[in-house]
């Protein structure tokens, strides 16, 4: 991986951070807060949240640079979008039939568009650093 990849990579994982606060801290955070699982504020680990955010756009800044070829906004963003919708539905499916982590197909549709989003936006971000000089 290029560390222009890598870059892109991390701060993708910041944006995706970023964003995950916006829509599921402060969006959602009612809707999140009934889900049995869910750790309550106060013994949640933002270090664990930050580090799999990273993770999340490092897998992004590989997949845009090495596999979908995206050097622009435009371009990460419809890879990103794809990524996430695919990604988010298969885990999301399952964990709908393995756990009772979602509670309805309902939940799953939201977390999918939600998802989806979320990764168009880390997308176009690291697209547009892929294709700088």
């Amino acid at each position: 991986m290029s560390t222009k990849a890598i870059v892109g990579g991390l701060i993708g994982g910041i944006v995706y951070f970023l964003i995950g606060w916006l829509v599921y801290g402060v969006l959602m955070k009612d809707a999140m807060s009934g889900i049995p699982c869910m750790r309550t504020p106060e013994t949640m680990s933002m270090i664990w949240i930050l580090v799999g955010n990273l993770f999340s756009g490092l897998l992004m800044g590989y997949l845009l640079s090495k596999m979908a070829g995206a050097n622009s906004a435009k371009g990460g963003a419809m890879a990103g979008l794809v990524i996430g919708l695919l990604f988010s539905a298969g885990y999301d499916c399952i964990m709908y039939g393995t756990t009772t982590m979602m509670d309805s197909p309902t939940g799953i549709v939201m977390d999918v568009i939600m998802s989806g989003v979320m990764s168009a936006i880390v997308g176009a971000v690291v697209g547009w650093w892929l294709g700088r000089p």
